[in-house]
């Protein structure tokens, strides 16, 4: 499964981002379970000034010693959940977004194996949890939630997992994953902007 999503990435001819945004980038990190694989994702501390507790992928602005966009994703992801660079193997990355923030998010795909020890930063992570590629791809619990960005209130979709809600721009970027590796999940009334 790895070495075909590692030739499905290298197919792709991702965009670049728009350099006149701030940059950031996010880590779908794919980790083994017992006989399948799962996606890691975090729930954001509710004491945030931003995206507080929502979900999302480890994480986040490019800093000025950043050298690029890798160093930016592999340093947070140790920052937030305390897996090194050195255990994580870039399989390849996606076309970014814009957020609703006006800010271009790169998301990177990475690959961990082994029983990986997880240490979130309380200052920034509330919950690590992990979602199977199996759960994805039967049918998982998809329902709306009304939200509000840049004064505009609208329905967006969400897929529910045990008790967190995974929506916006993480699910976006998911479902951009998911449909490059050939899970098709019935959500379609998701708009971005490319950035």
């Amino acid at each position: 499964m790895i070495s075909f999503i590692e030739k499905k990435l290298k197919s792709l001819n991702p965009k670049q981002s728009d350099k006149k945004l701030p940059q950031a980038a996010v880590l779908i990190l794919i980790t083994d379970n017992e006989n399948d694989y799962s996606i890691v994702f975090t729930e954001r501390s509710k004491k945030l000034p931003s995206h507080a507790g929502e979900v999302a992928f480890p994480g986040g602005k490019k800093e000025d010693e950043d050298k690029n966009l890798i160093e930016t994703v592999l340093r947070e992801t140790y920052e937030e959940i305390g897996i090194g660079s050195n255990l994580i193997k870039i399989l390849g990355r996606m076309d970014p977004q814009e957020s609703r923030f006006g800010i271009s998010v790169t998301p990177y795909v990475g690959y961990a194996t082994g029983n990986l020890k997880f240490k979130k930063d309380p200052k920034e992570v509330e919950t690590i949890f992990s979602v199977s590629l199996n759960y994805l791809r039967k049918n998982p619990q998809i329902s709306n939630k009304i939200t509000n960005a840049s004064g505009e209130t609208f329905e967006t979709p969400v897929i529910n997992y045990e008790n967190h809600k995974i929506w916006g721009l993480t699910l976006g970027f998911t479902l951009q994953f998911l449909e490059l590796i050939e899970i098709d999940i019935d959500i379609h009334d998701l708009y971005f902007r490319s950035a």
